[in-house]
This record gives structure tokens, sequence and C-alpha cells, in this order.
């Protein structure tokens, strides 16, 4: 037990304790049971903390117990939220802001709508799966990233990630013949004019592929294969009109002398934010400022 309250084994304690909570290694991506070993290192970690203050040196006792207080303290409260706290999922579309969370039980069940307590907004998503989040009393936009956690009203934020939600917010279709070549966008619930054609759209394939009866569907919520359905008014009359990305300009109505193509996509998506409610944060942050008092002793005990 001796050997338990020696530097190197105490040292040795926290550094793994630090691998499992930085985000960086993503510990629960290879270690299923990551929770269950970070509380035995804390605990072990806090074990010797104390026995050192009770069974060290006196001459540094003091700085002993300051580290064992702030140890108990932290794990105490780390303990308290695992019990008391909760955990979830936050889903929101860019412009969207939202009261709730969709809590998740220890074995991953749906526990339903649990409220925030304040309203939190995404502006916009940003390159690297990074957020602009909107925060209540912020006058500026916070950024999270998948290595930066940030926290609002006793709850902590983190893990984002963006995902196509399957569905178009913008498809850039390109019209050429009658000696014109034009580009327009067209976007779910808005149609686009060019000339004397109004451009819908009908229906969006992210990832267009047909089935055994030659009927078309999406593979995927990716737009890997992205073709649309588009719905075409002339006065000529009306023409359902397909367009696929891989096929630039192969798709010719001949009644109104044009080709369509589909140029560009601009995928809708929807970002997903881990959210962890910690009531004991505050107690934690004690343990941590007592810890830091401890160490400062410990390097003044000569």
């Amino acid at each position: 037990m001796t050997t338990l309250t020696r530097p190197a084994p105490v040292a040795s304690l926290l550094v793994v304790a630090g691998l499992l909570l930085h985000p960086a290694v993503r510990a629960e991506a290879w270690l299923p049971a990551r929770d269950a070993v970070l509380a035995a290192v804390l605990l072990l970690t806090t074990i010797a903390l104390v026995l050192r203050a009770v069974a060290g040196p006196a001459p540094g006792r003091l700085a002993s117990a300051l580290l064992a207080a702030g140890a108990v303290l932290v794990v105490g409260a780390v303990g308290a939220d695992g019990l008391r706290g909760h955990r979830g999922t936050l889903s929101l579309a860019p412009g969207q802001a939202r009261s709730h969370f969709e809590e998740v039980g220890p074995e991953g069940r749906s526990l339903g709508l649990r409220p925030l307590g304040f309203t939190l907004g995404l502006e916009q998503t940003l390159p690297g799966a990074a957020l602009a989040l909107v925060l209540p009393g912020e006058t500026e936009t916070v950024v999270l990233t998948p290595d930066r956690a940030v926290s609002a009203g006793g709850i902590r934020f983190g893990r984002p990630r963006v995902v196509p939600t399957g569905a178009a917010a913008r498809l850039r279709v390109g019209i050429s013949g009658g000696g014109e070549d034009v580009t327009v966008d067209v976007a779910p619930g808005r149609p686009a004019r060019a000339g004397d054609l109004t451009i819908a759209l009908e229906e969006y394939f992210p990832d267009f592929a047909l089935d055994g009866q030659r009927q078309p569907f999406t593979r995927s919520r990716e737009p890997r294969n992205p073709g649309a359905l588009l719905d075409v008014e002339s006065p000529r009359g009306s023409f359902r009109v397909f367009v696929l990305r891989s096929m630039p300009g192969v798709h010719r109505v001949e009644a109104l002398d044009r080709s369509f193509a589909l140029r560009a996509v601009e995928p809708e998506v929807s970002a997903e934010i881990a959210v962890h409610r910690e009531p004991f944060a505050a107690v934690a942050l004690v343990g941590a400022l007592v810890t830091l008092a401890g160490v400062a002793v410990t390097r003044r005990t000569p």
C-alpha cells in the first residue's frame, strides 16, 4: 500500500486519467469500459493521496492534505454528477434554436425530452465539424469544436457532429440552349425563374440509384451521387426533368430546346451535440482549486 503513495505511481495515475478524459484521445471509441476504468483510476488516485496525507512525512503533510481534499471533492463531484446528472443529444439545424435535449439513459435508451433551462441556438456550421453557437448572456457566438467543449447554465456541450439530413438546401441548375447559358438556384419551396421558365424541385435523391424494378431510390443520405426531379413550367406546358450531377448536359427537353444540368448541390445538414448536465460542477471546481493550492504548497515545502 505504501508503494501507491509514492510520487511516481500517483503521477502515473493522473496521466492515465488525463488521457482518458482528453477529447482528442477519444478513449470511448477503443475502450468500451472507459467510464468504469476512469472511475477506478480516479478512486485509486484519491486513496493514494489520502493515505499520503495520513501516513506521509510530516514536512509535506499540509500539501498532501490539500491534495487529498481536492481529490476527494473532485472525485465526489464527478461521481455525484454521474448519479444525478443527465446526458443526451441536442440536434439543431443552422438558424434553429431549442430549449430541450433528448436525454439518454445508461444503456443508450432514449428517456425523452428534458429542458435545458435556457435557449441555445446554432448560427452556422464551420469547417472541421465546428459550430457557432448562440448562448444566453453572450454577446458574440461561441465556437464549439470536437476538441473544445463549452458550458452554459451548468450544462456542458461537446463532441459536435455535422451530418446530412438527406435533403437539399439548394441546387444549382444550369440551363443551356436557345442561344443562352444560365445558372439558377433552386431550393425546396422556392422555385427559380430563367426567362419564361419556372423551375421547381419535385424530388431530391442524394445518392441516386435504381432498384430491381428500375424505380429510383437513394442509397444513403450522403450526397455521393445526387440527382433531382425538376418541375419545369413554360408557355409550352409543364415538363418533368431529371438531372444527375454525374451526367451534366445530357438532360435535354426537345420541346423547350433546352438542356438541363445539375451543377452543384448544397446539402441540408443538421448538427448533433452531446449534452451533459453537471449539477456538481462548482464542487469539482472548488476541488480543483484546493488541489492547485496543494501543488503550490508542495513546491514551497523544502
